[in-house]
């Protein structure tokens, strides 16, 4: 039985909807999650379940929790050993791959594929919610502006050309701005239907990704995949992966010895349907570092395929 690290972040301060806080402890305690991984011979270590620091501004406990999580992950990474850290919303992601990148300091290099429904490059200055799931990205890219860069602190930063965006289909006039100024690679729903699988997307990522940095990371917001396959976010957009394409995407790169961990972000327990995201996440997981040959039932209907052919323009589905 292979053990695999899962690092759970009990925090939705940064989001539309504080449900995301519960994701973690629901898939700690969930037998659903437990027997979906040892059908495939993984048997889940909860290494730590951050508890919500409740107390200040919730600009103040998204950096508090971030500071922790980096640590945290920073001798995760240093050890050696792959992570999967379950959110939470999105923000923890400053924290994440902050920690990843100091644990690569100073020789090596992170490459970070980001799969999600949205660009996530907002800053306070654009964002009319101003909640902060939607500006991790632009923060780790070091675009924010002082407040969101106070919160994040001095970095390390991720190098534009070392990120990849994939299902992309609903940001915001100044987010689509900042991408086309940074040159980041991004792959919409049209692209994915155009090449006709997410998995060729996905391996042609790795590729580009690892052959200019030492290590990569994949961070997964939940919203990315349609809603009929994950239901349980705050932030739904129709039109996005199917639980089953993305599964079989992340099975074709298995064990890579460079992949150093996984976010699985905005998983909202109180929105879900039939434990149908709960039982996704397991199939995520056991995708990426299981150890059988073939996709389990709950990884979606054998018909299951990309639902999106478009990519909208920017509109008001942005994540609030």
């Amino acid at each position: 039985m292979k053990q695999v690290k899962v690092i759970g972040i009990a925090s939705g301060v940064g989001a539309n909807h504080p449900g995301c806080s519960l994701g973690a402890a629901v898939l700690r305690q969930s037998d659903h999650f437990s027997q979906l991984l040892t059908q495939h011979a993984l048997k889940p270590v909860w290494e730590l379940l951050l508890p919500p620091a409740a107390e200040g501004l919730k600009a103040r406990v998204v950096q508090r929790i971030c500071r922790q999580m980096a640590s945290k992950i920073e001798t995760i990474v240093i050890e050696g050993q792959p992570f999967v850290a379950i959110g939470g919303d999105h923000s923890s992601a400053m924290g994440i791959w902050a920690g990843v990148m100091r644990a690569l300091q100073p020789v090596r290099k992170l490459g970070l594929i980001w799969i999600d429904a949205h660009l996530d490059l907002h800053t306070f200055a654009t964002s009319l919610s101003c909640n902060l799931h939607g500006m991790p990205l632009a923060a780790l890219l070091g675009q924010g502006d002082p407040q969101l860069s106070d919160i994040y602190g001095d970095g390390p930063l991720l190098e534009p050309q070392n990120l990849i965006l994939i299902g992309v289909r609903s940001y915001e006039p100044a987010e689509k701005e900042l991408l086309q100024q940074l040159n980041l690679t991004w792959y919409g729903m049209d692209a994915i239907g155009v090449t006709g699988s997410l998995q060729t997307i996905l391996e042609r990522a790795v590729a580009r990704i690892t052959s200019r940095t030492d290590q990569f990371g994949i961070s997964i917001d939940l919203d990315a995949i349609d809603p009929a396959d994950a239901p349980a976010v705050g932030t739904p957009v129709p039109g996005g992966i199917a639980g089953q394409e993305l599964c079989k995407a992340l099975m074709s790169i298995r064990n890579d010895s460079r992949l150093v961990g996984i976010e699985i972000a905005e998983f909202n327990p109180l929105f879900d349907r039939d434990h149908r995201t709960e039982y996704l996440i397991g199939g995520l997981v056991a995708a990426l570092y299981g150890e059988t040959s073939s996709p389990n039932k709950f990884f979606g209907s054998s018909s299951s395929g990309i639902r999106s052919h478009v990519c909208p323009t920017p509109n008001s589905s942005a994540k609030p």
